[in-house]
């Protein structure tokens, strides 16, 4: 390591000075430094601020040089300052009196050290100074007053020996004499220093023949009672003979005693003042007494003999106590404890001299002990006789005791309190089952609170006397609100169902009650359980209001279903005869279009066979059973393609009127039913506007809440495009409004309508996940608002595929698959007309083996539902594997489930449905077969 050089040893040494200068300026006691000459060289704040000097006025000067220094001290200072530079004493501390710059005297403890330099020479010396002055004040009185206080002690104890009574001082455990009058040494023949520390009855003790065996027994129970109860207690005339020193034997002595407790300044017992007289000489000379003094002697063995009546009373009381089941103690006014009984011993587990050592208070749970004080100090306040606690107990173990305590005062002839008597009852066991009963409860309230099921409490009164927390969410009201309500106040219109009908039934029957009912006000149907008590009625209730619509949805899909697989056997069958008749009528009409004779009769066949055409389609419709097709639609844009038409059905009288949204979102739907539901609609308008009127439709774009979507069935929340088609009509009576979209419902003349018209919009509606609504007053008109979903996906331009009738003609094979011979037979025949070679098969199996055996074919006809466990599906899915170049159309009056999954058809799917015309048979294949 290398040395420091010079510079940096003497930075060093700077900023060590520094450092100490800074603690020295900023210590609490006052510092003074002195040079060699002991002359002043550092003065702190804490020394001007004791002293008064600023450091400027004293720096440099001698302590003898102002005045510092006490004269009277001067002498003693300066053999200090001696000693300090002669290096004699290198640290030193002394006492001395200053005075302050006012002329003060400050008594300072100087606490002093020396600095040496190399040489052994005193260079400095550091003084600590510390004002003692308050400190040697307060020693000083402390000693003033010991000495007073021990003159004091000398003077009263000189008093209490040279007093004219027989006084004893005796120790309160053990009867120890610690003082002792002289008169009571003279009167028994005793010397203070052979009966000081010693016990009374040591000193007294019970003599050969057991004579004063008794006077021992009183004198023992008179200073018991003294600790007991902390009160003086006097004795009657009692007979104590004591040695006698002269002759070695007992002198016959009888005495008047009264023992007088001392407390100490805790307030604990600690003495016992023992005051007797000696009434011998009255008793002895009884012949020569005066007479006031035998009336007094008189009166004193009258007190004797009420005295021992009041100890027999007291030892018979003190028995029962003792023998008693129930703990039973008495205390001081302090709550030290005089006496316990067995029974108090046993349930905390102490013996009676353990309980004396201590008090109720030490006893006492800390939790419990201030409200213990609050109770006592109202009784010895005299706000009350008694009281009644409850409260935690500690056993020897530290174990807790719930006892039942009921306190009452004892008072003197004079009114004053003396000791209290409590009466303790251990109710630990029902504690702990009150415990175990709130725990229980808790728990219950616990699952109460956390169960699935709405749950309250009435009283007898109709009263609610509890609710969890799910009662109050369906209930929409707090506890706070509810709690103390009747419940028929609370919700008067339950008055007007059947839950009063219900309530009442349960209390009267004592019969639980199970019910399910609808509550307008809270728009909720309820399934209630009522279960009648002794003290009123315990309600479990739910809403069931999902579960009603859930039901009305199984139903109306049961219902629906049930419809379904009716029409669709109905359609089936139909449809086909349908499709020849049609087609057959359709070439008759070509053929006789000339004979006027006939060709009414023709079209009136075609016409009807349409008709026909339409009602099943219609049924098909309602039950959602139709195949649909839907695509991106511009709604405005079909509309306004359809305005024509409406306006010719509709005639002249009544106006049409079309208000198109702005910025209207693309639906997905398919459009020729939309059309056909709009004309259903206008048809049904104009009917109830026998005398003319407007019929309006407007489009807009809405966004279906789910609280508006839980009010009606079948509907998802989201964004709809919404149609709306009014009219100024009759209007719909409230009574038949709900049954308007039934199948076959109509308020038309007989004849004029088939009620299926709002069945198959209802149905095309629900089928395409929309929703339809219905508004109307009677004499203002009816509105039916038309939800479609919408979809995100761009609008395509319509195609256009009219073509004429020679361009529908072909000469490629085809396999025409159809189990109605009649149907089948139509069919060939049209194709075989168009020019096109048919191949045909009754069921899937043969057709597949005639694919096989022909390899020319090059598209298929197929019927969907057919006999023999395949599908048209089947067949096509087969096909497509022998050979996947090959087309597929497929056709049917109800498909089922084969090419048609939730009402729509399967995607790359042609469809002609049943029953159709030549025309569009012939359309449909040429375009399949045209189709890249």
């Amino acid at each position: 390591m290398m040395p420091e050089s010079p510079g940096e040893n003497g930075r060093s040494l700077h900023r060590a000075h520094e450092l100490l200068s800074f603690h020295l300026d900023n210590l609490p006691l006052a510092v003074i430094e002195w040079d060699s000459r002991f002359h002043i060289s550092r003065w702190s704040r804490h020394a001007e601020a004791l002293f008064g000097w600023p450091a400027e006025a004293v720096i440099g000067k001698h302590p003898f040089n102002f005045t510092f220094v006490h004269p009277e001290d001067a002498e003693s200072v300066a053999e200090v300052i001696k000693q300090l530079l002669l290096g004699v004493a290198p640290q030193n501390v002394s006492t001395n009196r200053n005075l302050t710059r006012d002329g003060a005297l400050v008594e300072c403890e100087w606490h002093n050290s020396i600095q040496i330099d190399d040489q052994g020479h005193v260079v400095s010396v550091l003084s600590v100074v510390q004002d003692v002055t308050e400190r040697n004040a307060f020693e000083r009185s402390s000693r003033e007053l010991l000495a007073r206080e021990q003159a004091l002690k000398s003077q009263f104890r000189a008093i209490f020996e040279s007093a004219p009574g027989l006084y004893l001082v005796l120790t309160a455990d053990d009867y120890r004499i610690v003082g002792v009058s002289d008169a009571y040494l003279e009167a028994t023949h005793t010397d203070r220093e052979a009966i000081i520390g010693r016990q009374l009855f040591d000193v007294f003790p019970v003599t050969p023949d057991r004579s004063n065996a008794a006077g021992v027994e009183e004198l023992t129970a008179s200073l018991e009672r003294v600790k007991r109860y902390g009160q003086p207690d006097t004795m009657p005339v009692l007979r104590y003979p004591i040695p006698d020193p002269a002759t070695g034997g007992f002198e016959e002595r009888h005495w008047s005693p009264i023992n007088v407790p001392i407390f100490d300044e805790q307030g604990q017992l600690s003495l016992i003042l023992h005051r007797t007289e000696d009434v011998t000489d009255y008793l002895n000379d009884a012949p020569t007494i005066e007479p006031t003094n035998l009336e007094l002697i008189a009166r004193a063995r009258e007190l004797k003999t009420l005295l021992e009546r009041h100890r027999s009373s007291e030892e018979h009381w003190h028995r029962l106590f003792a023998e008693a089941a129930t703990g039973i103690v008495q205390a001081d006014t302090r709550g030290r404890l005089l006496y316990a009984n067995q029974a108090f011993c046993d349930m905390l587990g102490y013996t009676e001299e353990a309980l004396r050592a201590t008090d109720f208070l030490a006893l006492t749970h800390p939790d419990d002990r201030q409200g213990d004080l609050d109770e006592l100090r109202c009784l010895l306040a005299g706000e009350k006789n008694s009281f009644v606690i409850e409260k935690r107990m500690l056993d020897y173990r530290g174990g807790m005791v719930w006892c039942r305590i009921s306190v009452s005062a004892q008072r003197d002839r004079h009114g004053t309190i003396v000791s209290l008597v409590a009466v303790i009852e251990d109710i630990t066991a029902q504690r702990e089952a009150e415990a175990r009963q709130q725990s229980l409860a808790q728990r219950l309230t616990r699952s109460l609170e956390n169960m699935s099921d709405a749950f309250y409490l009435l009283d007898e009164d109709w009263r609610f006397s509890y609710l969890n927390h799910q009662a109050e969410r369906v209930l929409e009201r707090s506890s706070a609100e509810l709690l103390g309500r009747n419940v028929w106040e609370a919700f008067p219109e339950a008055r007007e169902g059947e839950l009063w009908a219900c309530y009442h039934a349960a209390i009267e029957t004592a019969e639980a009650q199970q019910f399910t009912f609808y509550f307008p006000p809270l728009a909720h149907w309820f399934e209630v359980n009522a279960y009648p008590g002794e003290e009123g009625l315990a309600v479990y209730f739910r809403t069931v209001t999902e579960q009603k619509r859930l039901e009305a949805q199984l139903q109306e899909a049961q219902r629906m279903e049930a419809i379904g697989h009716l029409t669709g056997g109905m359609a089936h069958d139909f449809n086909n005869l349908l499709t020849v008749i049609m087609g057959n009528a359709d070439l008759l009409s070509e053929a006789l279009a000339a004979d006027t004779q006939l060709a009414p009769l023709v079209q009136a066949v075609a016409e009807s066979a349409q008709r026909g055409a339409d009602l099943t389609q219609r049924l098909l419709a309602f039950a959602r059973r139709q195949a649909l097709a839907p695509q991106p639609t511009d709604i405005n844009r079909l509309i306004r393609g359809l305005t024509e038409l409406l306006r010719r059905t509709l005639g002249e009288q009544i106006e049409l009127r079309f208000h198109p949204g702005q910025g209207l979102w693309a639906a997905n739907i398919d459009p020729s039913q939309l059309e056909s539901a709009l004309l259903n609609l206008s048809i049904n308008a104009r009917d109830a506007m026998s005398d003319g009127g407007h019929l309006t439709i407007e489009t807009q774009n809405v966004s279906l809440s789910a609280q508006y979507a839980d009010e009606h069935l079948e509907l998802v929340p989201g964004d709809y495009v919404c149609i709306a088609v009014s009219d100024t009509g009759t209007g719909i009576p409230k009574t038949i409004r709900e049954r308007v979209f039934d199948p076959f419902f109509t308020t038309k003349e007989k004849g004029k309508g088939t009620g299926l018209g709002l069945s198959m919009v209802f149905g095309f509606l629900k089928q395409s996940a929309g929703h339809v609504n219905l508004y109307s007053e009677e004499g203002e008109g009816t509105t039916i608002k038309l939800y479609l979903p919408r979809i995100q996906q761009a609008v395509s331009d319509p195609k256009l595929t009219a073509r004429d009738t020679a361009s529908l003609k072909g000469c490629e094979t085809l396999l025409v698959v159809e189990d109605d011979v009649t149907v089948r037979e139509y069919v060939v025949t049209q194709l075989e007309a168009a020019g096109y070679g048919v191949r045909q098969a009754k069921d899937g199996p043969s057709a597949l083996a005639m694919l096989v055996a022909d390899t020319t074919i090059q598209l298929i006809f197929t019927d969907v539902m057919m006999p023999g466990g395949m599908t048209g599906r089947d067949l096509a899915i087969a096909a497509l594997r022998l050979r996947p170049d090959l087309k597929v159309v497929y056709t049917s009056g109800y498909t089922e489930n084969a090419i048609v999954h939730n009402g729509r058809l399967d995607e790359g799917v042609r469809f002609l449905g049943k029953p159709y015309r030549p025309v569009a048979l012939l359309r449909l294949i040429r375009e399949a077969l045209d189709e890249d």
